[in-house]
């Protein structure tokens, strides 16, 4: 990721977490993320380098057609670009004193730095190396706070305090525990601490999957006369009838798929490893009708776009299935209703027909 890039993400967490303090529902985070990735690609496409009031004015002006078209989605920007605003000027919390929470204390910054370059060394994606910094900084500035000013001073004590003072314990023990491998590795610290933090466990939820009955009552509620639409149920399909994930869903490119051979071969996006499905008939039909009558005329390389002619967010798959969920009136229950619960639903359907778990784990 460049610099610029880095600074424009960094933003973005940071004003999460802000709005997490303010008490905003995890909802909320995923409609608020997707319009701060809106405002990246308007930022990143003009130059900027860092955001500005006028920024964000500049980009509610470019999507100002919207007022017509959507009204409701506009507002909703509109409120975001204040509310981001107010994170960095306004109502006593500015960007310098919010994003001081996210420094580490110097005297720790040489060390988090080279671990952090460790997990790049061994492929790990910036994107965990971020949540890596950002829960370690958090520990590291308990440690200061306590006194403590280098990690040779390290204790048992400020590690069972920084562990009672996080939000989410588990998240805590995962980071620090491969964070103090490291320093004991390296001869920084005189003994493994994280080892005094208690297993903490989250209770096993069963894997949420949905009837035959249910798949088909999804799809069929989705309107193939509309290029969203048309949209909507080749990315539904490919969840359900071949399991794919989210992030290969929207990441799936032209060249990806073999009309001629039936086949689409990509690179997972979370393990890297390469996978090729067969095209069924049912894909290939939705797959060409999207193409050819619904999706906007543009270079872009990625087969599933927004009305915008831009590439789907990170969170849109998900949104697609939830939104068709409850316009199916399908009752959930304590059942998850985004994308990956048909990916599950695929694999169940797989277990039911007797296909080898082997054969299961290895398509999923």
């Amino acid at each position: 990721m460049n610099e610029k890039n880095s600074y424009w993400y960094q933003l973005k967490d940071d004003f999460m977490d802000f709005l997490r303090e303010k008490g905003y529902s995890k909802s909320s985070f995923t409609h608020y993320r997707g319009q701060m990735d809106f405002l990246i690609r308007y930022a990143n496409a003009l130059g900027y380098t860092e955001y500005a009031p006028e920024i964000g004015q500049g980009f509610l002006a470019s999507e100002a057609r919207l007022r017509e078209w959507n009204p409701a989605t506009f507002r909703f920007k509109t409120t975001v670009i204040r509310r981001l605003d107010e994170y960095i000027n306004g109502r006593g919390y500015t960007f310098a004193r919010l994003r001081i929470f996210y420094q580490c204390p110097e005297c720790f910054e040489s060390e988090l730095d080279a671990f952090l370059q460790t997990l790049r060394d061994e492929g790990y994606k910036e994107i965990t190396i971020r949540q890596y910094r950002v829960q370690l900084v958090k520990m590291l500035r308990s440690f200061s706070g306590n006194g403590i000013a280098s990690l040779g001073d390290v204790n048992a004590d400020c590690v069972q305090q920084a562990f009672g003072e996080s939000a989410n314990k588990a998240i805590f023990a995962t980071y620090a525990r491969r964070f103090f491998a490291y320093l004991v590795e390296q001869g920084i610290t005189a003994a493994d601490y994280s080892g005094i933090l208690p297993a903490v466990r989250y209770p096993q939820r069963a894997p949420s999957v949905y009837t035959y009955e249910e798949v088909e009552k999804l799809l069929s509620c989705v309107d193939h006369s509309t290029p969203m639409g048309k949209r909507d149920y080749t990315v539904l399909l490919l969840a359900v009838r071949l399991g794919m994930r989210a992030s290969d869903i929207r990441l799936l490119r032209f060249q990806d798929v073999d009309f001629n051979k039936k086949k689409i071969s990509y690179v997972q996006f979370k393990t890297g490893v390469p996978q090729t499905l067969s095209l069924l008939p049912e894909i290939e039909r939705a797959l060409q009708d999207y193409i050819e009558s619904g999706r906007p005329e543009t270079d872009e390389p990625y087969i599933f776009l927004t009305y915008r002619k831009t590439q789907l967010s990170r969170s849109a798959v998900s949104l697609i299935a939830d939104k068709y969920f409850k316009q199916a009136e399908i009752d959930p229950g304590d059942r998850h209703h985004g994308s990956h619960s048909l990916r599950m639903t695929f694999a169940s359907e797989l277990v039911a027909k007797d296909v080898p778990f082997e054969v299961v784990s290895r398509l999923l």
